[in-house]
């Protein structure tokens, strides 16, 4: 591929953001929940144990159902080289001899071993991408992915 057409790369400090807003997300699904059940135990100390298991329930079913809907719409975004973070910063995975999206079984290579091979070695893989001249850390070498801006 011609390096003229490509085009450009995410930064690592956009790359990283991406990240945090990743994690970030499902906390501020957990943490509203969480404090409710709190509140609710601090509130209510006669309640019966099983009323109170009943209202811990509730919490954690609620809680239960925000996370699936938020894996579903990362599962959903790996179709398009996307996670929530990388849409929300305008970043994209992309093959990098096409540019064409990622894919859905690709993200899945790159998100799940390939990170995990990334992190083993003291997150070096990660580091990696810092120095590549492609940016690539060696989830993307394994997935053969670059991440590019998109906006």
């Amino acid at each position: 591929m011609d390096l003229s057409s490509r085009p450009p790369l995410a930064s690592i400090v956009v790359r990283f953001a991406a990240v945090l807003l990743d994690g970030i997300i499902p906390s501020l699904i957990l943490l509203p929940l969480s404090i409710v059940a709190w509140i609710a135990y601090l509130a209510f100390p006669d309640l019966p144990g099983a009323t109170m298991q009943i209202v811990i329930l509730f919490v954690v079913g609620l809680t239960m159902v925000g996370l699936w809907c938020y894996s579903a719409t990362v599962l959903a975004l790996w179709a398009y080289g996307l996670t929530p973070g990388k849409w929300m910063l305008g970043i994209q995975v992309v093959k990098s001899d096409t540019n064409l999206p990622a894919g859905f079984w690709r993200m899945v290579l790159r998100q799940t071993i390939g990170q995990w091979v990334s992190a083993i070695v003291c997150y070096l893989g990660f580091i990696w991408a810092a120095f590549d001249a492609n940016r690539q850390g060696w989830h993307d070498k394994i997935a053969k992915t670059l991440v590019i801006r998109t906006r």
